[in-house]
């Protein structure tokens, strides 16, 4: 009987395990068929409540379902994971979802013997096409290195969004509206750099603002190939890195001092 016990509790916890690896670390891989981990980025990472004096932790993602908490402007919760317009929370031993507008991650602090001289963090709405532009403007400038006087040119580094590279349509502002276009959600990303390089001695040397106001930052860098781009200058006299990453819609960008020989 003591066996038997045993058995049933080795095998609801190891079901237990799958199906926790299954929904919350891993995905499908279609070409080669095999199962790979996809820890997620920001599982785990600090955020604070702003813009509001209290925010809502509901059960599901959804306007309509059930408050469990509600959390003051200014206290910090965990994050698991973005579900569309919304991220999955940890607050207080309680886990639900909270509207993405009105949290801010917690950025890491920048000191003075550090290599890192600039960073931020810019989240916004998640959604299939959007999240793949995302994901391959990162990929085209993680890891660049400016040397001294060198300049980082949007339209040089990353270019056009095409279909050729990639690049799906999703939403643009075009003359304040609205549009589907190729690259929609790129702007994010080289508006996540442009507030790294505020935090920095870097000259901006050509930035543009969207025609209606940024849902994601204050501080935007609007790009349009051909018409408006997004430019600054490595005025340190030590090259520097740029470290750019996704995950869903969340971007990442730091900027490190590359030491020398």
């Amino acid at each position: 009987m003591k066996t038997f016990k045993k058995g049933m509790m080795l095998l609801l916890t190891i079901s237990s395990l799958l199906m926790f690896s299954v929904t919350a670390y891993a995905k499908e891989d279609s070409d080669s068929g095999e199962t790979q981990e996809t820890f997620a980025l920001i599982y785990g990472m600090d955020a604070t409540v702003r813009d509001c004096t209290e925010l809502n932790i509901r059960q599901k993602p959804s306007t309509s379902s059930k408050v469990l908490a509600t959390i003051p402007v200014g206290e910090h919760l965990t994050i698991i994971d973005q579900v569309g317009k919304w991220f999955e929370v940890e607050y207080k031993d309680i886990n639900g979802f909270v509207f993405w507008k009105y949290i801010s991650f917690t950025e890491e602090e920048i000191l003075e013997d550090s290599d890192l001289i600039g960073n931020s963090i810019i989240h916004y709405t998640s959604n299939d096409n959007r999240d793949t532009n995302i994901s391959i403007a990162c990929e085209t400038i993680n890891g660049l290195v400016l040397n001294p006087g060198e300049e980082f040119r949007w339209s040089d580094v990353v270019g056009q969004a095409t279909a050729k590279k990639g690049y799906l349509k999703a939403p643009v502002i075009v003359n304040k509206k609205s549009v589907l276009g190729f690259g929609g959600g790129v702007c994010q990303v080289s508006t996540t750099i442009y507030n790294a390089v505020l935090d920095t001695s870097l000259e901006v040397l050509e930035v543009h603002k969207h025609s209606i106001g940024s849902a994601y930052a204050k501080n935007d860098a609007t790009v349009a190939y051909g018409s408006k781009d997004f430019a600054f200058e490595n005025t340190y006299d030590f090259p520097i890195e740029i470290e750019c990453y996704s995950y869903k819609a969340v971007v990442f960008v730091n900027l490190y001092r590359v030491e020398t020989e």
